[in-house]
């Protein structure tokens, strides 16, 4: 039953839509477009958009710690209007370096506006909902960006250019997200003596050692299962192609993916009450695992294509789920906008660099042996997550880590 405590998370779902469609997916759309009027490489285009990210990365510890300072009401309100000022300026630009500091701006105000910044936002309300609850629903909106914005994107392209869609989704952003941040987010604030509401699960977290190893591989997980994602984004229409299919078949299967990642976390939803986070990250990396293995394996045929793709879709559907409750299990609500933050400093200051690794890769040996190391980065992301502390096994830990957390 949908109560009135449901509806930040809900508001919160509609602005990642809005968010992700216009910050990150669009760039697939019209950067190249871009490239051909402003004299551009494709190759530069995109590594002034990995500078943007990396950039972001760098200004999403401050993000996180003024989410844990003030609350998100107004870094969410600010950062959304900072973000769609800078889209509108990106229908203005006319050369290298307008392009590149209005990109560079686009991003870092995205880190104010996306998951991580939802979460810890959604984290510190007073509400009957518990966090992982709300977490889950944000993301069952936000799974249906690339669905919607990639499509919407080309129509506005073909209909009045580049210049005007970038001015079109900037206008978007700034009445959708500012108002939805601004009253969503106004509700009371948990305070650090205070019980919330909600029934909160009786997590126990890391402690003493064990909270540094829980946190050391949890974030080289993270980077290996996340490194995949800006590759598949860049490539996957490519790399398809190299197995044999049309660019059309190609973008079909890309298309499967935005859906499933919806049905995934739709699952996760329902499931998510008796499914410990560990288990939700575990469930994850397993469907991602699975789908490229049948790419590998079958990907030259239509079926196989389509299996790998909603394999694939799912399994990073509920990754985006895990991204933000393993950490809340693992190492408690306090400083966790901080934390969150300085988790995306990490993994955007080192994916960056996929969808040039991977178009390398591609270019030099082919899509097939492309998908076949991102199958080997989920390989290191399980092994990794398997070296990550049970807090639930934590009474059997030496005695020297009890010591260490006193």
């Amino acid at each position: 039953m949908i109560t009135r405590d449901h509806l930040p998370a809900m508001g919160l779902g509609v602005s990642q839509i809005v968010g992700y469609g216009t910050l990150m997916y669009a760039y697939a759309i019209l950067l190249p477009h871009m490239a051909e009027d402003l004299g551009l490489t494709l190759s530069g285009m995109f590594g002034i958009l990995s500078l943007g990210l990396f950039f972001g990365g760098l200004v999403s510890p401050i993000a996180g710690k003024l989410v844990d300072r003030y609350g998100g009401r107004w870094v969410m309100t600010l950062g959304s209007v900072i973000a769609a000022i800078a889209v509108m300026a990106l229908s203005q630009v006319e050369g290298t370096r307008g392009l590149f500091v209005t990109i560079l701006v686009a991003e870092a105000a995205g880190m104010f506006v996306l998951y991580n910044m939802a979460f810890a936002s959604v984290a510190r309300l007073d509400l009957s909902v518990p966090p992982q609850k709300s977490i889950s629903i944000i993301t069952l909106f936000g799974g249906v960006a690339s669905t919607i914005y990639w499509p919407l994107t080309l129509a506005l392209y073909n209909a009045v250019g580049w210049q005007t869609t970038w001015f079109i989704l900037g206008i978007t952003l700034l009445l959708t997200c500012v108002p939805i941040h601004f009253f969503a987010l106004r509700g009371a604030e948990t305070l650090p003596d205070t019980p919330p509401r909600s029934p909160r699960p009786n997590w126990p977290e890391l402690t003493g050692a064990l909270r540094r190893q829980g946190m050391l591989w949890m974030v080289i997980s993270f980077v290996c299962s996340g490194y995949i994602m800006g590759a598949v984004m860049a490539l996957w229409v490519t790399n398809v192609q190299d197995l044999g299919h049309s660019a059309a078949l190609a973008a079909l299967a890309g298309a499967v993916i935005g859906p499933f990642k919806t049905v995934g976390r739709f699952f996760e939803m329902v499931v998510s009450k008796n499914m410990y986070p560990r288990v939700t990250y575990a469930l994850s990396l397993g469907l991602m695992f699975s789908g490229f293995l049948v790419l590998l394996a079958f990907g030259f045929t239509l079926p196989g294509l389509m299996i790998a793709a909603a394999l694939y879709g799912m399994g990073d559907g509920i990754k985006t789920i895990a991204r933000g409750t393993l950490p809340l299990a693992l190492f408690g609500a306090k400083g966790y906008g901080t934390r969150l933050g300085w988790i995306a400093f990490v993994q955007m200051g080192i994916n960056a660099s996929a969808p040039f690794a991977f178009a390398w890769l591609t270019q030099t040996f082919g899509g097939w042996w492309s998908f076949a190391v991102m199958t080997l980065c989920l390989c290191a992301a399980i092994a990794t997550f398997l070296l990550i502390p049970d807090p639930r096994k934590q009474d059997n830990a030496l005695p020297q880590d009890a010591d260490a957390a006193s």
